[in-house]
């Protein structure tokens, strides 16, 4: 099995500070850099989840896109990579506190460039995939889905507000948070948003609600997944570990319930470690959490 992961690659840089107080000075006795971004960190959490990935993905012509290239291939993720002339590799800070939240601080740079010309110069080797992730609001999201849905393969969307909702008729599946769920159908109520959101004729949804578990829902029916509880050091990364496991979820032709469980111990287990990509369970950690 292969999929291919569409969107950003970043270079991370990680902070840990007691708390943050806006306005003041502060210092970290520990800063870590990482290759980042949406799909970056799908492609690597499934590939240490034992399934091959490619990345599709916009860096400028620098020493922090060279870096990423190279840590991108250290953890076996294909990289399918246009160099940006003239262009800046994106990077983030992200700070994380004492009790494991964190606040990030994005540059985009070439990543807000990718376009449906970028992915057509590989369409070969995507359309070679067994499903296509595409993270939404890397890049010009409206054209790259319109494109996406001429391939003929599976389709997982990682959503945020910045979609026009009528792009999202016939994906067959998509993740979110509770947070972009609202705002993206303009409704304070979580449920109704599931509606909305199946009504525009996406397939199968797949909603994070961080401590509180998750929810899948479809036409046919809504299930709910229980959380699993640990020593939280750091949620960086933990909705993309749920995502990943939902994808080798779906993969492994697992029932919605084995979905939620696998995927809900992915991002758990992601939260017991600091950082991103070097967080991500192996399969084997997956299969061996109990709670």
């Amino acid at each position: 099995m292969i999929v291919t992961c569409i969107g950003k690659l970043n270079i991370d840089f990680n902070y840990s500070v007691d708390t943050i107080e806006i306005g003041k000075n502060h210092v970290s006795e520990n800063v870590e850099t990482s290759i980042g971004g949406k799909a970056t960190n799908i492609a690597v959490a499934l590939q240490k989840l034992g399934i091959q990935t490619q990345l599709i993905a916009n860096i400028g012509d620098d020493e922090l896109g060279t870096r990423a290239i190279s840590q991108l291939q250290s953890f076996g993720v294909i990289p399918l990579i246009n160099v940006k002339p003239g262009t800046r590799t994106g990077f983030t800070f992200i700070v994380v506190e004492g009790d494991g939240k964190n606040t990030m601080f994005n540059y985009p740079g070439a990543n807000g460039m990718l376009c449906a010309e970028d992915i057509a110069m590989h369409e070969k080797t995507v359309k070679s995939s067994d499903l296509i992730f595409y993270q939404v609001g890397a890049g010009e999201s409206d054209e790259i889905i319109s494109y996406l849905k001429t391939l003929g393969k599976p389709i997982f969307l990682e959503l945020c507000e910045y979609v026009e909702p009528k792009m999202l008729g016939g994906i067959d599946f998509v993740s979110l948070n509770e947070e972009e769920a609202l705002k993206i159908t303009n409704t304070l109520n979580t449920f109704e948003a599931l509606s909305i959101l199946l009504n525009l004729g996406i397939q199968n949804i797949f909603l994070k609600l961080g401590s509180k578990g998750s929810i899948y829902a479809s036409k046919e029916k809504i299930t709910y997944g229980e959380p699993y509880t640990v020593d939280s050091i750091d949620t960086t990364g933990a909705g993309d570990a749920f995502s990943a496991g939902c994808i080798y979820g779906i993969l492994n032709n697992f029932s919605v319930e084995n979905i939620l469980s696998f995927a809900n111990k992915c991002g758990a287990l992601t939260c017991t470690r600091k950082g991103t990509t070097t967080a991500f369970p192996t399969i084997e950690e997956v299969q061996k959490f109990k709670n």
